[in-house]
């Protein structure tokens, strides 16, 4: 009992300094983004606020003082006030880096939601149907991209960074040839989930690649357990016979 009231002293005292932090923070992006600064810039601003606050000052409540910063955040979200979300979503990742979840759902709040609030609900169509939306989904995309790159330090071999980032490839800026990269990169890392060999495979389809595709998933086919829901070996295998037809139809098959 003693030692829980003992935090809230501090915690209040960390709410009251995230304010004061917050506020310069804010006005830098304010200004980058008044300048239609890109990813450059971003980086300028990244690099003004980092881990020497979080181990200078918080010490071992990090993890409490991040998620009073999230939870802080969701206000500015609710309001789609960029500079205040994007600033917040700086911060949490910086004070405590190591939850992937401050990483994914940023990473997704910016690529997402961000380029609607821009154009307005009403216009969200634009971003896919005119040359003026593509740049601003183009944008965003980017700095989540960008967000996700500062992740590698705490997440060097985490295969949901790879494939958040490789969704942000395909959805959002059109690349299926880099979403496949991230894709792979995620098969090759620790504990790979198994969806992202079945992503992977159906990448290597839409590419054109259906050879490489075949030889891919039949690899991975022999690796999976009989009596694994999440191996999904039995749609594997379908996959895999789907191919060798296509390939058999279109005299492509080297087998």
């Amino acid at each position: 009992m003693n030692s829980n009231y003992s935090i809230i002293p501090f915690c209040i005292a960390i709410a009251l300094a995230i304010g004061w932090v917050v506020s310069p923070l804010d006005r830098s992006i304010s200004e980058a983004l008044g300048q239609r600064a890109e990813v450059e810039s971003l980086r300028q601003l990244d690099s003004q606020f980092g881990q020497g606050l979080s181990v200078a000052v918080l010490g071992g409540y990090r993890s409490v003082t991040a998620n009073m910063v999230w939870l802080s955040k969701n206000r500015n979200w609710e309001k789609r006030d960029l500079v205040g979300t994007f600033a917040k979503i700086g911060l949490v990742t910086s004070i405590d880096p190591r939850p992937e979840i401050f990483w994914l759902n940023g990473a997704r709040i910016i690529a997402n939601d961000m380029p609607a609030w821009v154009v307005g609900d009403r216009n969200t169509n634009q971003l896919a149907s005119t040359e003026e939306g593509r740049k601003v989904a183009h944008q965003y995309a980017k700095r989540a991209l960008l967000l996700l790159e500062k992740s590698r330090v705490h997440h060097s071999d985490n295969p949901d960074i790879y494939l958040e980032e490789a969704m942000i490839y395909w959805l959002k800026l059109d690349d299926l040839e880099r979403a496949a990269e991230r894709v792979l990169r995620a098969t090759q890392a620790m504990n790979p989930p198994y969806h992202a060999f079945r992503i992977y495979g159906e990448m290597l389809t839409r590419l054109g690649r259906k050879q490489e595709a075949l030889g891919f998933l039949e690899r991975h086919y022999k690796t999976l357990p009989d009596n694994s829901p999440e191996a999904m070996k039995i749609v594997v295998g379908d996959r895999i016979r789907a191919l060798r037809q296509e390939l058999a139809t279109s005299g492509e098959d080297e087998v």
